[in-house]
């Protein structure tokens, strides 16, 4: 089984190949990211968990390891993403229940 280090590696992989076959609407992509978790009156680290909280809710494994690995760098504590899946929870009920787990068992182990 991989561990969540390689199971992002795996994941930046294949998106660093879809920025091979298509710089201008990957870079126009990541442009869109970096603008919307800059620092404001939401501070970055709030604004990943706020994109792990949405990655739950959408089931969607590669981004939960990708913004926990950005929340992480942006100084989030494990706390703060405790409280954000709780919405999630709230929000999406059992499939963001299983999803939260996973989000904060990758935050424990990346």
């Amino acid at each position: 089984m991989s561990t969540h280090k390689e199971k992002l590696a795996e994941t930046n992989k294949r998106l660093m190949g879809l920025f091979k076959a298509d710089q201008k609407t990957m870079l126009a992509f990541k442009g869109l990211g970096d603008t919307a978790v800059r620092e404001g009156s939401i501070s970055s680290a709030m604004k990943e968990c706020i994109a792990v909280a949405i990655a739950a809710a959408r089931g969607c494994e590669d981004c939960i390891l990708y913004h926990v690995n950005e929340a992480k760098t942006h100084g989030a504590s494990r706390e703060t993403l405790v409280e954000v899946l709780a919405v999630t929870i709230e929000m999406s009920g059992g499939p963001g229940t299983v999803y939260a787990a996973k989000a904060l068992d990758a935050f424990d182990n990346l």
